[in-house]
């Protein structure tokens, strides 16, 4: 495991993640270069044609790299040699092992987050019970070059022949290791163990002065050991292999659940910034969630080959200074702005030295923390595949998982049997293993999508070990995301509805955030009413739904979740059609905004105020970028907020928000009619001041979109059964009486009556409905 990093990359929409992830697969030669393309890990139709990351995209890479902890111990004069010999024997390998059970008890009894000298008190007593003699904080004398220099003082020396140095880190890293070395090898001794009671994790780092005799050695870097797992590791010689499992994430705040179930399956991340742009929304919304897992965060600013070119080094170029940009992201993650790497993933510009800084930098992951034997993993996602059934993506934290393991989900209480596993490469390779630390797949032959949960524990046992899956803990999962935008989906052929119904359970598989439920409409049939997280999720789902399972949908217009008191208590409504005539009040949802933007546009964004209802402003200047906090209606932040915003700040303005509480609002119901008959889905939520204004639009709009038929078209907006708004289509027309010359007037007059009879017709067999197009269109408002 201590050659095992497991990171993702997160930052703000087109700040360069997919193309940085391209980087790292050619530099670890994990995608041959004949196979190469722009945006490799996007495999979704959809990401390519609109150039976003819509999901999650694990991928395993093999780097055998030197850093520079490797360099240090593999320099002429280092005569640090690796703990293992090629007989599996150990230095001291008995002394070793009692010293990593006092270890152990202690951290089973004490637990974590304790200060050093705790633990120094609690090994002392420890070490005296198990009959180890030892010396505490004695002065050993540093020599170089046979004289003496200075005075060293481990906290413990064990029977005159292993030194002991604790710590209380987050982790620890190279530095630590090469000091706590630099000591040993000045000193008389072969032997010093590093034992860190992190925050997380107790581990015991090996460091060896100088080799044995007559015992062939191995060259390494120190791995990582769990004080409670006898098993040891070594690197090869000189150049060291890491496995480097990366998850690229979506920008896009609709999709800031997948990014949270990433961070909840690494230890570190890479937080990326684009060089022109600087600190955005989502870069912020990000960075808390990962600073909220605890994990190691990685600061790197992209795009700096944009500040080289003749034709961008003008002021449009250097908008924010590439210098600002790495201060502000330094200030951010609190470091110093020497240690914010500056890349180009596009011309691969220090993009080797950012992976080597993953290497360093991320610690590996947590040996287990249980004594079962029992394999323990998360399930962070899933897929269908037509022939395996369903796939699960999982993280395994505890034991191992193998081929023909019995498997048990706690969740949906679900036992099955593993047919294959495998990691991400980043196309499916079986394997025969998954160990703790890993990333990888699983296939059980499950079919059913209700019988798999995201954020589910699997739990992996033999036969005879099926007893103790109950009395495990399961891992902590994820919180169910809470959808703000809801809309009908039916099928064009009512017939289609099963198969509608069957592909989006299986695109739910692949996006948890989903919710939905069954909805019957008189004139549409069967439908779906489902929840999205935004917009532009609806967009995206809609669209994946016809190109990915070639299912033709009607939408209705989507809306946000009201509540409305009635004369029988509060109801939750998300259809505008639901809402009845005699409602006592109404309450919208709010969110807490966020916007940030250069401080040159705040005088643009402030007419954003009264168009959109913002309450509560609050403005903060951070040095050249102000913060611009407010209250907001959600039904105006799922407008065209975000073209308005970008229009005024140039593409340089961004937002996140936090859906909060409801607040009391003069909301009316807007019921479109076509030909005198209600559209179904096409009913709108409004403010009542502004509800004929807005209806007067979109009869306007309506009149635009739909096509001409052979008939004529009315087309209404109605509040109250009062009509506020009308436009005509007129009917297409055809000269059935241009073939006549001359004769008797009453000839013609026959004709044009006829047609006029048979349009009649046509427009009482009409059916109401909308294309999928027009709604679409209507979205932009």
């Amino acid at each position: 495991m201590s050659h095992i990093r497991n990171f993702c990359i997160i930052a703000h929409i087109d700040h360069g993640k997919s193309t940085l992830a391209d980087r790292f697969l050619e530099i670890t030669k994990t995608v041959e270069p004949r196979r190469m393309k722009n945006q490799y890990l996007d495999q979704l139709e959809l990401e390519r044609e609109r150039g976003v990351t819509i999901k999650m995209a694990p991928v395993r890479m093999v780097y055998k790299a030197q850093t520079d902890m490797d360099k240090t111990r593999t320099d002429a004069d280092n005569k640090m040699e690796a703990q293992i010999d090629t007989d599996k024997t150990l230095l001291y390998e008995n002394l070793t092992y009692k010293i990593r059970g006092a270890v152990f008890s202690v951290r089973k009894q004490l637990g974590l987050g304790h200060k050093e000298i705790i633990y120094q008190k609690a090994l002392r007593i420890e070490f005296k019970k198990i009959g180890l003699n030892f010396e505490q904080e004695k002065n050993i004398d540093v020599f170089y070059d046979k004289q003496k220099v200075g005075v060293y003082r481990p906290d413990f020396i064990i029977e005159n022949k292993i030194l002991i140095e604790l710590k209380t880190l987050s982790f620890i890293g190279p530095q630590e290791e090469k000091q706590i070395w630099n000591y040993l090898r000045g000193t008389n001794y072969e032997l010093a163990l590093l034992v860190n009671f992190g925050p997380r994790k107790a581990d015991i780092y090996r460091i060896i002065n100088q080799s044995r005799e007559n015992s062939p050695q191995l060259s390494a870097s120190s791995p990582q050991l769990s004080a409670s797992s006898p098993q040891l590791s070594a690197s090869s010689p000189q150049l060291s292999a890491y496995i480097l499992n990366l998850i690229d994430t979506p920008g896009h705040s609709d999709f800031s659940y997948e990014v949270s179930r990433a961070l909840a399956a690494v230890e570190g991340a890479i937080i990326l910034v684009d060089a022109t742009q600087g600190i955005q929304a989502q870069t912020l919304a990000n960075f808390r969630m990962a600073r909220a897992a605890g994990l190691k965060i990685i600061g790197a600013v992209n795009k700096i080959d944009l500040f080289r070119t003749p034709i961008n080094a003008n002021i449009d170029a250097d908008k924010r200074g590439l210098k600002t940009v790495v201060g502000e992201l330094a200030d951010l993650i609190g470091c110093q702005p020497s240690e914010i790497y500056k890349v180009s993933a596009k011309t691969g510009e220090g993009v080797e030295e950012l992976l080597k800084a993953v290497i360093e930098k991320i610690p590996p992951p947590a040996p287990s923390q249980q004594e079962s034997a029992l394999g323990r993993a998360l399930i962070f996602d899933s897929f269908y595949d037509n022939h395996r059934g369903i796939i699960v993506s999982v993280r395994v934290f505890d034991g191992e998982i193998k081929k023909e393991d019995e498997i048990y989900l706690k969740a949906t209480k679900v036992f099955s049997k593993i047919k294959e596993l495998g990691h991400f490469s980043p196309q499916l390779k079986a394997d025969e293993v998954l160990k703790t630390g890993a990333i990888g797949y699983v296939v059980a032959g499950i079919k059913d999508p209700e019988e798999i949960k995201i954020g589910d524990t699997l739990f992996a046992f033999k036969n005879q070990e099926k007893n103790l899956i109950f009395s495990q803990p399961g891992l902590a999962g994820y919180s169910q995301p809470r959808p703000v935008v809801f809309a009908s989906f039916y099928p064009e052929n009512s017939d289609d509805y099963d198969l509608l119904k069957k592909a989006f359970q299986k695109l739910k598989l692949n996006d948890s955030a989903l919710t939905f439920e069954l909805e019957q409409n008189e004139l549409l049939g069967r439908g779906l009413r489902i929840g999205f997280l935004g917009r532009f999720h609806f967009e995206i789902t809609a669209e994946r739904l016809q190109k990915e399972y070639f299912v033709k949908i009607i939408s209705s217009f989507p809306s946000v979740a009201y509540r409305v008191k009635t004369l029988n208590g509060w109801r939750i409504i998300s259809k505008a059609e639901d809402l009845p005539q005699n409602f006592l009040e109404i309450q919208e949802p709010m969110v807490d905004l966020e916007i940030i933007a250069p401080s040159i546009y705040l005088n643009n964004i402030f007419p954003l105020e009264r168009a959109y209802r913002l309450t509560d402003i609050k403005i903060i200047s951070q040095k050249e970028q102000i913060i611009i906090r407010a209250k907001m209606p959600l039904r105006e932040l799922i407008s065209d907020f975000n073209d308005k915003l970008k229009s005024v700040t140039e593409g340089f303005g961004s937002f996140n928000y936090i859906l909060t509480d409801c607040l009391k609002a003069d909301i009316v119901r807007v019921d479109f009619l076509i030909s005198k008959k209600l559209i179904p889905g096409l009913s709108r939520f409004f403010i009542k001041v502004e509800a004929a204004k807005e209806a007067g639009k979109i009869t306007k709009l309506l009149k635009k979109l739909l096509p001409r038929q052979q008939y004529s078209q009315s087309i209404q907006a109605v509040i109250n059964n009062k009509v506020v708004s009308r436009e005509d289509i007129p009917a297409l027309k055809k000269d059935v009486a241009g073939y006549l010359y001359g004769g008797d007037r009453s000839r013609k007059m026959k004709l044009w009556q006829k047609q006029k009879r048979g349009k009649e017709k046509l427009k009482e067999k009409a059916a109401a409905k909308i294309p999928a197009e027009v709604f679409k269109e209507l979205l932009r408002r």
